[in-house]
């Protein structure tokens, strides 16, 4: 059975004022699990912000689960969720009332088992700036583990956390029903029983397959952790 496509983007260049960021790539990102990998000012974020419909490209087109989106962003938005390397959860607002909130959009219990899933029951009555860096984004995690999109595009996951999160949010990934398609751009070359590995190094598309430790392995240490390890959530 031929691997879905997730996404394709064609002849696909973005300039800025004084350089390019991607530079002519044509890719299909195929399979269940995409690795989009490279160093920082790659080009990672920039594709992803194609893919997401929210950068428009210089030249070049896009699809994204067949979808152009930027004639069909209100579709494709219904499908697919986007989480940025950014903090949008307001630091005075309290978990539980994050929960209360995607509770009402996506049921109250998928929200909770992505809460037991990241570990967060205890921070429930904390403000979300009373939390580390870590925890935050274990909180930015509920969504798109309760959403049921199809398609979820995650930009830096990993970026600056601690080795606990690391390990809960990767896991929390990994087990992801695998109808849900994900991408995920980093700088660290996490094996999440990728499907397909996709390399970007100064706007160019260095490599495109399955996942190689040898072509992972020029980037940052990397982690395994054992998908069937029972984890504890410590206080962070």
């Amino acid at each position: 059975m031929p691997a879905r496509e997730l996404a394709s983007v064609k002849d696909l260049t973005v300039k800025f004022r004084y350089n390019i960021a991607l530079d002519g790539i044509t890719l299909d990102l195929k399979g269940n699990r995409v690795l989009l990998l490279g160093s920082n000012g790659s080009g990672k974020t920039t594709l992803m912000r194609v893919l997401s419909g929210i950068l428009r490209p210089t030249e070049g087109s896009v699809k994204v689960l067949g979808l152009d989106p930027f004639k069909n962003p209100s579709k494709l938005y219904s499908r697919m969720l986007y989480v940025r390397d950014v903090e949008d959860i307001p630091y005075m607002m309290r978990v539980s009332s994050v929960i209360d909130y995607l509770s009402d959009l996506y049921g109250p219990e998928p929200v909770k088992n992505a809460v037991e899933t990241l570990g967060l029951e205890e921070h429930a009555f904390k403000r979300v700036g009373e939390l580390s860096k870590g925890l935050r984004r274990r909180v930015a995690m509920i969504e798109p583990l309760a959403s049921n999109r199809k398609l979820i595009l995650m930009d830096e996951p990993f970026s600056g956390l601690d080795a606990t999160s690391r390990i809960i949010i990767a896991k929390a990934l990994n087990d992801l029903p695998k109808k849900t398609g994900l991408v995920i751009a980093s700088h660290i070359p996490l094996n999440l029983g990728i499907d397909q590995m996709v390399v970007l190094e100064g706007g160019k598309l260095t490599y495109s397959g399955p996942y190689k430790e040898e072509v992972a392995g020029k980037y940052l240490a990397w982690m395994e952790f054992d998908s069937k390890k029972p984890i504890n959530h410590p206080a962070d």
